[in-house]
C-alpha cells in the first residue's frame, strides 16, 4: 500500500558542502504535489544549497525517486524557470541561475553575469525562440526606446482603451490589436443575476460611496490578494478607483507631494501613464525592465520611482525573473525610491501557479501595488485598486476629503459579492483554459499560413501572441496593408530585416480565427 508521506534524500549541489537534504511529499496535503517540489527546490536555491551553474536532477530521475509522474516534476521545473531560478537546456538537466548577492550591510549587491546567465535568461517553455538579448543603448524622454537597430514606439498595452483604427475609412473587421474582453469569455447572465441582488438593497445606491472604496469589496480583495498574489495588506490600506488611469492620477499627486521629480516607465505600459506623469510635471524616462543595464540606467538618470509590470509576459512570454525582482527591491531600498507594480493581467497565466507579486517579496515598504480586473471582467466595469506603503497611505488619509470616489457603488458591491460567492475564482479558471486553447489555435493558423517567413511565440499568459515577420518592407507598410484588408495589428519594433508585432486573440471569436488569419495572410502576401 502506497504511503501518504514520501521522504527522499537529494544531494546538495553546492561545491564543497556535500550536503544532503530531505524532500518530503505529503500526498494528502491540499498543496499540489508539483508545488511541494517547487517550494522545496526554490528554498534550496535561495539559501545557496544549490549553487549557480549546477544542474538539477533530470525530470525522469526525480519523478522516479519521489514516486510522482514526470508531468508533476515538469510543472515544478517550469514554474522555477518562469520565475528565473533555473534555465532549460536542450537534452540536458535544468541549470540553476545565479541570484543577486545581497550583503547584510547592503554595501554591494551587483554581480557580473555572462550572457548565458543574464536576467533575460528566463526562458519560456512554450516559446519558439528566446534569443533576443537586446539592451538599452540610449534613454530617450521623447517616448522612444533606442534599442540597437530598433526604434520601439511606446504603444499602449491596453490598446482597447484607445481607438484601434483612428480615422480609417475602412472599418476594422478583425482587430488583432486590442486586448479587449473575449465575447466568449464572460457569462453576462450570471453577472446580471448579481446586479439583481444588489438592486434589492437600494439604500446602498443613494450615496457617492466611501472615498476609499466600499468596505465589502476591500475586505474581499484583501483576502484574495493575500492568498493569490502574496500581497501584504489589510482592508484599510486598499484604495478603490475607476480604472488604472484614475489610480495613477491619485498616485502622481501623492508622489508629487512627497517631493519626487523623476519617474521611469517600462515600455510595455499604456501610454496614458506616461502622459499623466508628464502632466503632473515629472521628468519621465522610458526603460526596458528586462534590460541588462536597467539598474545602471536608473541610477544614472536619478530615478525616484519605477513603473513596471513584473508579472506581465513580453513578446516571448517572459516575465520578470526573481533575480531582477530582488535587484529592483534592493535598488528601491538603497535609493529610497519606489517601485510601482502594475499587476493588471497576472491572473491570466496558463501553466503553473501565478508568480507572486513584487510587493509580497519586499522586506521594506517601497512598493506601490496596482491591480484591475479588466482582463478577467469586461473593461467597461471600471474598477481598479491600489495598495499604498504606510508613508503614502498616511498622506492619502490626510487629503482623503479631497478625493471623490470615482468607481460606481453598484459595480463595487456586485464584484464584492461575485468574489465572496466564489464566482471570481471560477471565472479566472474558465478564462485560463479558454485563452490557453485559443492561443494554440491562433499560433497553428499563423504557422500554417505564413510558414518560415515568420516566427511565432506561443504565450504562457495574457492575450497576445508574439510574431516576427522577416521582411524589409517596414512596419508602416505592413500596418497599412493590414488595415486596408480590415485587420489591425499592434507593431512592437521595426528593424532592418524584420518587424515584430503582437497579435491579440481575445476580441476575435474562435470560429473566426481561421478567416482572420487568412485575411491577414492575403494582405501581407509577397511582403
Amino acid at each position: 500500500m502506497r504511503s501518504n508521506v514520501v521522504s527522499i534524500v537529494l544531494h546538495g549541489l553546492k561545491v564543497g558542502e556535500g550536503a544532503r537534504h530531505l524532500l518530503t511529499i505529503e500526498r494528502n496535503s491540499v498543496t499540489p504535489l508539483y508545488e511541494q517540489i517547487y517550494q522545496y527546490l526554490k528554498s534550496r536555491i535561495e539559501h545557496g544549497q544549490y549553487a549557480a551553474g549546477s544542474r538539477l536532477p533530470s525530470v525522469r530521475s526525480l519523478a522516479g525517486e519521489v514516486g510522482v509522474s514526470k508531468i508533476t516534476v515538469e510543472q515544478a521545473y517550469l514554474q522555477l524557470a518562469a520565475e528565473g531560478y533555473i534555465k532549460a537546456h536542450d537534452r540536458s538537466p535544468y541549470e540553476v541561475l545565479p541570484l543577486p548577492i545581497l550583503l547584510d550591510n547592503g554595501a554591494h549587491f551587483e554581480k557580473d553575469y555572462d550572457v548565458d546567465n543574464s536576467y533575460d535568461g528566463n526562458e519560456s517553455a512554450a516559446a519558439v525562440d528566446n534569443s533576443s538579448g537586446e539592451t538599452i543603448t540610449e534613454l530617450d524622454t521623447r517616448g522612444m526606446l533606442k534599442n540597437g537597430p530598433y526604434e520601439v514606439p511606446i504603444r499602449p498595452t491596453n490598446q482597447d482603451e484607445l481607438p484601434a483604427n483612428g480615422t480609417q475609412a475602412i472599418p476594422i473587421r478583425y482587430n488583432f490589436a486590442t486586448g479587449a474582453m473575449d465575447p466568449e469569455g464572460f457569462d453576462y447572465t450570471r453577472w446580471k443575476r448579481y446586479i439583481g441582488y444588489i438592486l434589492r438593497e437600494p439604500e446602498r445606491l443613494l450615496a457617492y460611496g466611501h472615498p476609499q472604496g466600499e468596505p465589502e469589496l476591500r475586505a474581499e480583495l484583501a483576502k484574495y490578494l493575500n492568498n493569490a498574489r502574496a500581497v501584504r495588506t489589510t482592508v484599510d490600506h486598499i484604495i478603490i478607483g475607476s480604472g488604472t488611469q484614475a489610480m495613477v492620477m491619485m498616485l502622481a499627486a501623492l508622489l508629487k507631494r512627497a517631493g519626487l521629480t523623476t519617474v521611469a516607465v517600462d515600455a510595455s505600459v499604456i501610454i496614458g501613464v506616461t502622459h499623466i506623469f508628464n502632466d503632473y510635471g515629472f521628468t519621465v524616462i522610458t526603460v526596458d525592465q528586462h534590460s541588462e543595464t536597467l539598474l545602471k540606467d536608473l541610477r544614472k538618470a536619478g530615478v525616484e520611482a519605477l513603473y513596471c509590470t513584473p508579472s506581465h509576459g513580453d513578446r516571448q512570454g517572459r516575465v520578470m525573473s526573481v533575480g531582477r525582482r530582488k535587484e529592483l527591491l534592493h535598488w528601491a531600498a538603497e535609493q529610497n525610491s519606489y517601485l510601482i507594480e502594475d499587476d493588471y493581467d497576472s491572473e491570466l497565466r496558463y501553466y503553473g501557479r501565478p508568480i507572486s507579486s513584487l510587493q509580497g517579496m519586499a522586506t521594506t515598504e517601497r512598493v506601490i501595488y496596482l491591480g484591475t480586473p479588466s482582463k478577467v471582467l469586461p473593461p467597461s466595469i471600471r474598477i481598479s485598486y491600489m495598495v499604498l506603503p504606510p508613508v503614502l497611505w498616511r498622506d492619502f488619509l490626510t487629503y482623503r476629503t479631497s478625493y471623490r470616489q470615482s468607481a460606481g457603488v453598484m459595480e463595487q458591491l456586485v464584484w464584492a459579492r461575485y468574489i465572496k460567492d466564489g464566482e471570481w475564482s471560477k471565472q479566472i479558471r474558465r478564462l485560463r483554459k479558454h485563452y490557453a486553447d485559443k492561443s494554440k489555435v491562433l499560433a497553428a493558423q499563423l504557422q500554417q499560413t505564413f510558414g518560415d517567413t515568420v516566427k511565432v511565440y506561443l504565450p504562457e499568459g495574457g492575450v497576445y501572441i508574439g510574431l516576427t515577420i522577416f521582411t524589409d518592407k517596414g512596419a508602416d507598410a505592413l500596418l497599412q496593408k493590414a488595415r486596408e484588408a480590415g485587420c489591425d495589428v499592434r507593431i512592437e519594433a521595426d528593424g532592418d530585416d524584420e518587424v515584430r508585432c503582437l497579435l491579440s486573440f481575445s476580441a476575435i471569436p474562435t470560429n473566426e480565427l481561421e478567416a482572420a488569419v487568412k485575411e491577414l495572410g492575403n494582405a501581407w502576401k509577397g511582403m
